[in-house]
């Protein structure tokens, strides 16, 4: 019984070669868009991050009062 693999030509090197352009291509266009949209809101992401280690630090500084106190 033939197997599934032998009913396939080889896969020339120039297609291989070609596909892996393309997709590198696609990756590279992937990054500039992420990095496009990511420098649209990276100060609001740089204000939350504040805001977490605001909220971070007086967390910390509430309990280690509270333990130090005793």
């Amino acid at each position: 019984m033939p197997t599934k693999d032998d009913d396939k030509e080889p896969v020339s090197i120039m297609t291989r070669f070609f596909r892996a352009c393309v997709l590198m291509l696609a990756g590279v266009f992937v990054l500039w868009l992420a990095l496009h949209l990511l420098a649209q809101i990276w100060g609001w992401l740089l204000l939350l991050a504040a805001i977490a280690g605001l909220i971070y630090g007086v967390i910390w500084f509430v309990r280690w009062r509270r333990d130090r106190r005793w």
